[in-house]
């Protein structure tokens, strides 16, 4: 499922089993790279799609670099829920935030909050 509107949680395998919290907005996906917006700033990723998934999909980022191509594995973005916010998310950020009555309502407050930026990676 990949769709511009959600709020992905984003798992990026290439920091190991403790990979940091990414939020992933105003997604978008195409033949070789992948764009979103986390709270901070855009990320743009080379490599392919791996497959949609029943609540996201799976990116294998594969990168040309000065060294050659190297392969940093899997990206997996799953759209998050209400309650998986409340549980994993919640806890860790500062500053006030609002509570939400629906998933909806959330992706609307970050898309708010954080959409502003456009396209730019």
């Amino acid at each position: 499922m990949i769709d511009s509107k959600i709020l992905y949680k984003v798992k990026d395998n290439s920091f190991g089993p403790n990979p940091p919290l990414i939020l992933g907005l105003d997604v978008e996906v195409h033949d070789d790279w992948v764009g979103f917006h986390d709270t901070n700033r855009g990320h743009q990723f080379f490599g392919k799609l791996v497959r949609e998934t029943k609540d996201g999909f799976i990116w294998h980022r594969i990168e040309k670099t000065f060294s050659g191509v190297k392969d940093y594995g899997l990206i997996e973005f799953k759209a998050l829920t209400l309650d998986e916010y409340n549980k994993k998310v919640r806890p860790y950020i500062e500053g006030e935030v609002p509570e939400f009555s629906s998933t909806e309502e959330l992706y609307e407050f970050y898309r708010r909050q954080f959409g502003w930026r456009g396209s730019h990676y």
